[in-house]
């Protein structure tokens, strides 16, 4: 029964990259900076193979996007713009689908302090689909007040390429931090005035002090910068946060960033913790998974996760595991759509059967207050399966009305 649950898991991940489901994933990253009397923002997009829909062209599959970039004040009105065309060729049909080697889009603009949103547009030109994003930037984004005149951080990693920055230096959400050999990087802006200041830089973790660096330099315009590496051996990364602090001529200028790593084995921002990964495997572990697990201390349950997840990894020629990623966005809805009181969404019946297939093809509900109890059935058309749910109570409880055994 478990390699038939992981067959349907894969199945569903191969279903889902059909006409329309990607063209809204293609990757956007938003940084800002100062620069003469304006500020530059700097937008990066990846597109990825699979976000487009390729077509079979004799010895060969091709593909083709449109991309626009633009910046719209408050009053709607187009700051600017930049777009972008290209034709895809590839040789064979796993790259068409493949998430490595995305096309990397750089568009810089300098424009007067102001409110403004960047709007993204990809633009599919066989299926003609279209993928839409937005960044917003209001007053508190901005360097208006006294306390915004420190920008937010600007998080690289390296990779081959000149990216605005660094030789080799590619921004990255603050959100999403990759980590490399126990080292930050990052470039801190600021805006002040010309002459003598000082800057205090402090990595604090858990409201304690991990890190400082004190500076004392001379500006010779508006603003200055400075790039920072700050090792991370060792330190724990609950509610980590950059701290900025700009002292000028009897004034000082504070601000703190919080900021989130990028889990190397998990990449997936959901999952907080390896136990609680594991704890969410208990639908797909085998008999023997699982004598090993409760033998296992906490310190070796990683390398015990990334084996488990490597044996069902269904494309290892890929950077990332397809089968993980959509096993934790399913435990995620689940979360956050079937949780009902202190148990978590993952272990309700309708969660354990949204995980191991996916959203249902079709969903009847016959709702019934005088008796106070509701059913609702899932169907699942491509298996030809159905499962039934009953609310006792009317308090949105639903237990499946026969038992499942995964």
């Amino acid at each position: 029964m478990k390699k038939n649950i992981l067959i349907i898991l894969f199945a569903s991940i191969i279903g889902a990259q059909g006409i329309n489901s990607n063209i809204n994933s293609y990757k956007t990253n938003v940084v800002l900076r100062p620069s003469d009397d304006n500020i530059e923002v700097i937008a990066f997009v990846e597109i990825f193979n699979r976000n487009l829909q390729f077509l079979k062209k004799d010895v060969y599959f091709e593909s083709a996007y449109d991309l626009s970039i633009s910046l719209i004040s408050k009053d709607g009105n187009k700051i600017d713009e930049q777009s972008f065309s290209e034709t895809i060729i590839v040789e064979n049909f796993s790259q068409t689908v493949s998430r490595a080697n995305p096309k990397l889009i750089v568009a810089s603009f300098n424009i007067p302090l102001q409110e403004f949103n960047v709007n993204f547009s990809l633009k599919d030109m066989d299926t003609k689909l279209i993928g839409k994003k937005q960044k917003k930037y209001s007053k508190k984004d901005l360097p208006s007040g006294k306390d915004s005149k420190i920008f937010e951080p600007i998080f690289v990693k390296n990779k081959e390429g000149s990216w605005e920055f660094g030789i080799d230096k590619y921004p990255i959400n603050i959100k999403k931090v990759e980590v490399k050999d126990n080292t930050l990087e990052f470039y801190q802006y600021y805006i002040i005035e010309e002459g003598d200041y000082s800057l205090d830089i402090s990595l604090i973790s858990d409201k304690k002090i991990v890190w400082n660096k004190f500076f004392e330099d001379e500006a010779n315009k508006d603003y200055d910068y400075k790039f920072l590496q700050i090792p991370i051996e060792n330190v724990d990364t609950t509610d980590l946060r950059v701290k900025v602090q700009v002292s000028q001529k009897g004034n000082v200028l504070s601000k703190s960033f919080p900021i989130e790593l990028k889990n190397d084995f998990l990449m997936l921002s959901s999952v907080k913790n390896v136990s609680s990964a594991l704890d969410q495997m208990n639908y797909i572990l085998t008999i023997e998974e699982r004598k090993e697990l409760r033998g296992l201390k906490s310190s070796e349950k990683e390398n015990f996760f990334k084996k488990v997840w490597a044996k069902r990894d269904p494309d290892v020629t890929t950077k990332e595991n397809e089968l993980m990623i959509e096993y934790y966005k399913r435990v995620a809805f689940a979360e956050e759509n079937f949780s009902r009181g202190t148990s978590g969404g993952w272990r309700s019946d309708m969660g354990m059967i949204y995980i191991l297939f996916g959203r249902p093809d079709n969903i009847a509900r016959s709702l019934n207050p005088q008796q106070s109890y509701n059913y609702e059935t899932w169907y699942y058309y491509k298996i030809n399966e159905e499962f039934s749910f009953v609310d006792d109570f009317g308090f949105g409880d639903y237990r499946l009305r026969s038992p499942f055994m995964y």
